[in-house]
């Protein structure tokens, strides 16, 4: 069950940029590291991995699962400081550069 909200949550992030203003994106990032700051690490990984060590990702497991094995330390960088940002650009140029509305807007 876990692993169904964690994909379903994801996948909300992914098209956030075309529903979500971006300033409410930027306060779902700055909570996002406020949970990796208080907990160590994201509390759906916690969850459905139990591990101690700021290991696993879901991206890692993902990955994994079709056969590929890129290091968990790279996968770990591109998911808590690239991708992050990468959608938040993605909003920005999409909200404000080409103009759309999105559903929720502050």
């Amino acid at each position: 069950m876990i692993q169904i909200i964690h994909t379903v949550i994801i996948l909300l992030v992914y098209i956030s940029p075309f529903v979500l203003d971006w300033k409410i994106i930027l306060t779902f990032i700055f909570l996002y590291y406020f949970q990796l700051i208080l907990f160590g690490d994201c509390v759906l990984t916690l969850k459905q991995f139990g591990e101690s060590e700021r290991d696993t990702t879901f991206y890692s497991h993902v990955l994994s699962k079709f056969g590929l094995s890129p290091s968990k330390r790279t996968v770990r960088i591109i998911v808590d400081y690239c991708i992050p940002w990468v959608i938040l650009s993605v909003a920005l140029i999409w909200q404000l550069h080409a103009n759309h509305k999105v559903a929720f807007d502050l």
